[in-house]
């Protein structure tokens, strides 16, 4: 789990313009742009009698762009994405699988359009 978190982690640090990167939903970012990495799910395989000799693990990372008096925080967010994208498959040669655009307020009052980014059960991260 560790390497596989290392190779998003170091992804977003190749990434430009990401301020901080937090490892948990519950931290609000004080600048943004900003990442949130999160394990979402650990699926076992190759079972023996007593566990899994090995894992696949599923992350989720929120990328985090400000929309509050900002021209177009879609493009913003996007131009973010994009980059990053670049940035994973530099890191692991492989892409996103699923992506979600949505709106939201952190500190219960800023404005912020969010992308969650599923990256799916990942081959020979094992445990």
């Amino acid at each position: 789990m560790q390497k596989v978190r290392s190779q998003i982690t170091t992804a977003l640090q190749n990434t430009p313009d990401i301020k901080s990167i937090m490892y948990s939903n519950s931290d609000i970012p004080k600048s943004l742009p900003a990442a949130i990495v999160t394990l979402e799910s650990e699926t076992g395989m190759a079972k023996t009698a007593r566990r899994y000799l090995s894992s696949d693990f599923s992350f989720t990372v929120h990328l985090i762009v400000n929309a509050h008096n900002v021209a177009d925080p879609d493009a913003d967010l996007y131009t973010l994405k994009e980059a990053f994208r670049t940035a994973w498959q530099d890191a692991a040669a492989r892409d996103f699988s699923f992506v979600e655009y949505y709106t939201s307020r952190i500190d219960g009052a800023r404005l912020v359009r969010i992308a969650r980014i599923s990256i799916q059960k990942l081959p020979g991260a094992h445990a």
